[in-house]
């Protein structure tokens, strides 16, 4: 632990009372119409010095401080009161809020009353079904006590979508697919972006994406960040994208209007300074300041003028 760590742990101590730790949402815009179906919890916090921190930069302090399961406990609860949120700022319109999805680590799957602390936080709030999905990554499943398949199976059974983070980044890729009930599948970026660099990977994907469509999950390509990416992974059927070309993820004022159909996911998007991460890009302008024009590359069903919104009632995953 080094010496900034130490300093930074009363700091961290207080976020989970002063508002500093938060939830960022990003969205994932269906590549045929340009809707918002889903978007993703990702924790940050403002540090009073540092700025807008990641979990990439806050975690290590979190484990030396024990405070790792109360983040990720704390994740858990915000996004559900997010999502009632956004179903109560909805009612009596015919908008239907995206399906908002976080992240689970091994330790709290792990816990014996995982399965009875989510019926508490969903039913108890009254939640409809399909308003939270909770997704694992593959060596989290891989490694998950027996009886897996069924702990997953309560899940769905209460309204509750189930989905895997990061496929590709594990050697079990493929069983994770075939064997456990799903949802959705979140591609890692860098994957995506090593597979198909060449015909002989793009088929390859293309068969993982026609996996997982017969076991009737949603496929989200990670980490799109050019126009051409989001064509490529278009015409190998992935049914949506997330990334820097469409929206960061972006505070709660920002997200809400996202989700109530009123936002605009896509290179136009302007957000406020405070969705950008500590040290993270920006995307490029183009001449005179303004975002470079991508429709070269735009994937097919979701045109210049389109404006993403909410996921109709009815909708998928």
């Amino acid at each position: 632990m080094t010496a900034l760590d130490l300093a930074m742990v009363p700091a961290l101590y207080a976020s989970f009372d002063d508002g500093t730790l938060r939830l960022h949402y990003q969205p994932d815009v269906d590549l045929r119409n340009g809707s918002v179906p889903g978007m993703r919890a990702h924790p940050r916090w403002a540090h009073p010095d540092l700025g807008l921190l990641g979990p990439a930069d806050f975690m290590s302090v979190a484990s030396a401080a024990g405070l790792v399961g109360q983040v990720h406990q704390w994740v858990l609860r915000m996004a559900v009161i997010e999502a009632r949120t956004w179903h109560r700022m909805a009612a009596g319109t015919a908008v239907r809020p995206p399906r908002l999805w976080v992240r689970v680590e091994s330790g709290q799957l792990e816990r014996p009353d995982f399965v009875s602390e989510i019926e508490r936080l969903v039913i108890g709030r009254s939640l409809p079904p399909g308003a939270v999905g909770l997704q694992f990554t593959e060596d989290t499943l891989a490694f998950a006590p027996p009886g897996l398949p069924r702990l997953l199976g309560q899940l769905r059974a209460m309204g509750v979508a189930v989905g895997v983070d990061s496929f590709g980044t594990w050697y079990g890729s493929l069983s994770t697919l075939d064997q456990l009930p799903l949802d959705l599948v979140r591609i890692d970026g860098r994957f995506l972006r090593a597979t198909i660099r060449d015909l002989e990977g793009q088929s390859a994907f293309a068969a993982m994406v026609g996996i997982a469509h017969r076991r009737r999950m949603v496929v989200v390509a990670e980490g799109v960040d050019t126009a051409g990416l989001a064509a490529a992974v278009g015409r190998m059927d992935c049914d949506r994208v997330s990334g820097p070309l469409f929206c960061p993820p972006v505070p709660v004022e920002e997200a809400r209007l996202i989700a109530l159909g009123r936002g605009r996911p896509d290179r136009w998007y302007k957000p406020s300074a405070e969705s950008w991460e500590h040290g993270s890009p920006r995307p490029a302008d183009g001449p005179g300041g303004s975002p470079h024009d991508p429709l070269s590359g735009r994937p097919a069903g979701y045109g210049q003028g389109d404006r993403p919104r909410a996921a109709a009632a009815g909708a998928g995953v």
